[in-house]
């Protein structure tokens, strides 16, 4: 499945905040074309730039993971 990283716009305080290898799942666009990212079930957060990550980057993780674990195991 296709991830992103993305930035987004909180929808209280309008900041900018980054998301990391979000699934394409969790976007979606409205009926006038703007993309949004599905935060939980009651909020939607505007998204303002969405980069694709390279397979080949997901490929690397998971090897990594999958050979040395994460820290908490």
């Amino acid at each position: 499945m296709k991830q992103f990283n993305i930035l987004a716009v909180v929808p209280v305080t309008r900041k900018e905040v980054t998301f990391r290898n979000v699934d394409a799942k969790d976007l979606f666009h409205n009926e006038h074309g703007e993309t949004y990212f599905r935060y939980n079930r009651l909020v939607n957060w505007e998204v303002i730039t969405a980069t694709e990550i390279p397979q080949e980057k997901l490929d690397a993780e998971l090897a990594y993971f999958t050979k040395y674990g994460t820290k908490g195991e």
